[in-house]
């Protein structure tokens, strides 16, 4: 369990370094000129993610809030004998459930206690991740990245679809677009950003999103 939280978390602040945000790049034309703003709105997968943990991953941008999310299935799923945790199966003999509550503990140690948020059948659907070694992991990690004091909670949802599952960092940071650019406030650990947030310029082609700060330049792909 002990490497299953470190590679969500840390693999997650991996995910986020996509945007590096410092003082944006500039040129004559756009400082001069008013861009129509393109409608960064949608979920975005994170391109040349390479990692022996996490599938995939990437941002999620609606009104103003952004989320981060990561395919956690190599390391978390449901499957008919338990819970697989890495490749390793913990029986249901290790489960507690109390209506929608659902804890794994093992030994007298919780290593995840959620709430299912919808009716699905059996285990699949969608998780609010309350409390845990996982998520108590997940949160110290988030607070070594940031430059300013972490709340004291974050609002961590897990799906599950079969072998398939997803980690969400719900609402983590705030956004704002103009002319093309798009400014970062809130929490920014995650995002290499000063505790002031950051501005990078953004391009939206097709299904390509690419944003360009003063440290690098990278590419996502809208997830249908």
């Amino acid at each position: 369990m002990k490497k299953t939280i470190s590679s969500i978390a840390v693999c997650s602040l991996a995910l986020c370094v996509l945007a590096s945000c410092g003082k944006a790049k500039s040129d004559s034309d756009s400082s001069k000129k008013s861009k129509k703003t393109a409608d960064i709105t949608g979920k975005w997968s994170i391109d040349g993610l390479d990692n022996e943990s996490i599938q995939n991953g990437g941002i999620i941008f609606a009104d103003g809030k952004g989320s981060v999310y990561a395919d956690s299935s190599k390391i978390l799923h449901f499957d008919e004998d338990g819970f697989n945790v890495s490749g390793t199966v913990l029986s249901k003999d290790y489960y507690k459930e109390d209506g929608k509550k659902f804890t794994l503990d093992v030994m007298g140690q919780e290593m995840l206690v959620m709430t299912k948020l919808d009716d699905k059948e059996g285990y699949d659907g969608k998780y609010s991740l309350d409390g845990g070694l996982l998520y108590d992991g997940i949160l110290q990690g988030l607070s070594k990245e940031g430059e300013e004091e972490m709340p004291e909670s974050v609002d961590i949802t897990l799906e599950f679809d079969g072998d398939h599952s997803e980690v969400i960092f719900n609402n983590l940071f705030n956004y704002e677009t103009k002319d093309n650019k798009i400014t970062i406030s809130g929490y920014s650990g995650m995002m290499d950003l000063s505790g002031d947030g950051g501005t990078a310029e953004y391009k939206i082609e097709g299904d390509t999103l690419t944003l360009t700060s003063s440290k690098k330049t990278q590419t996502f792909t809208r997830v249908k």
